[in-house]
């Protein structure tokens, strides 16, 4: 099923790299989720249930209107919910509600936020059923993206900033802030459509989120680069010299986290630090900007110092370079790529 939320979500080329090294060796397979999490965010303790509420009218503009939308919701945080709608057309506005109030920490702008939620198309017609075009509950999968920064709809960055993790929200959302006049034909949504989401927010990451470890053992003298490797902190290359290009990946570890085992059914949530072998150049770094959010399998089929270690964890891996990946079905063409020294630190995983 389509993941609208993430639809509109810019994709960093400092992804390519891996992604292109996991297409070359054919490892590349969907994740299977749970919601569990890594040691660096924080998650909020819900209410066991959650039901509508109604609440006074703001001020106008694009701020949401806190209001009654006739929507009933049930089910417990962090479950799939139960949605019926009123017999009545769509309210105009961007409308909030929340079902259950989070004593977590609020959701701040440029935060990498983890949620689950589901999305229907409000119904116009009495007696149709509402159409449920997307659900993170039915993949068994939560959902990560940024908050604040345009990378999802407007009516998810104007409703989710300043909200505690641990709360779920209904928000009834306008095609002005959903999908505009153009809707998303993909997922069936038409430039009319009223969506509908019930969003439960599990935890975030900040955009220098790092997790505790303790560093391990130095590389071997000859054919690894030399690097700065303090535990939390964004580490960095200070010399290539003597680094040849691999013909395979090639990974070693260089902190040992002391959070969750990594489970490779999971996503893990990593800051990254890319460098070209031939030059020296750092090419790209995650760190301050933010996390990104891989298939556990795909990662530790290329850094497989990685396997059966723990959140907190970093590993060295040198790439070697690949050539021009053609556009598919299910993904985007890549470029050539250049040998590269990745480091990857692994802050969470759910």
């Amino acid at each position: 099923m389509l993941n609208v939320v993430r639809a509109r979500l810019r994709r960093p080329t400092l992804l390519a790299l891996l992604m292109a090294a996991v297409v070359a060796l054919s490892a590349c397979s969907s994740s299977s989720h749970s919601p569990s999490a890594g040691s660096s965010p924080s998650s909020g303790q819900p209410s066991p249930t959650s039901s509508t509420s109604a609440g006074s009218t703001p001020t106008s503009g694009d701020a949401p209107v806190v209001e009654n939308t006739g929507i009933t919701v049930t089910g417990a945080f962090n479950t799939k919910p139960t949605v019926t709608f009123p017999a009545s057309q769509p309210p105009k506005q961007l409308i909030e509600q929340t079902l259950i109030a989070g004593t977590g920490a609020p959701v701040a702008s440029g935060d990498t936020v983890i949620t689950n939620y589901v999305g229907e198309i409000w119904p116009t017609k009495i007696g149709s059923q509402p159409n449920v075009f997307d659900s993170s509950f039915s993949r068994g999968a939560p959902a990560g993206f940024v908050i604040g920064a345009g990378a999802v709809i407007p009516g998810f960055d104007k409703t989710l900033i300043g909200k505690q993790l641990g709360t779920r929200m209904l928000l009834s959302i306008p095609p002005a802030d959903g999908y505009g006049p153009s809707g998303n034909s993909q997922a069936g949504i038409s430039g009319t459509d009223t969506l509908v989401f019930v969003v439960d927010l599990l935890t975030d990451y900040k955009p220098n989120a790092s997790a505790p470890g303790v560093a391990v053992s130095q590389l071997p003298a000859t054919g690894w680069p030399k690097i700065t490797n303090t535990a939390g902190r964004e580490p960095v290359i200070t010399s290539v010299a003597g680094v040849k290009a691999p013909t395979s990946p090639t990974s070693e570890l260089l902190v040992k986290g002391s959070g969750a085992k990594i489970d490779p059914k999971n996503t893990l949530v990593l800051q990254l630090v890319q460098t070209d072998i031939a030059t020296g150049t750092q090419t790209q770094s995650s760190w301050g900007k933010q996390p990104q959010l891989i298939s556990a399998q795909s990662v530790l089929s290329v850094a497989t110092a990685l396997n059966g270690q723990n959140i907190g964890a970093r590993a060295v891996a040198l790439l070697p370079a690949t050539p021009a990946q053609p556009a598919t079905a299910t993904a985007a063409a890549q470029p050539a790529t250049p040998a590269q020294v990745l480091i990857i630190d692994v802050v969470g995983q759910y």
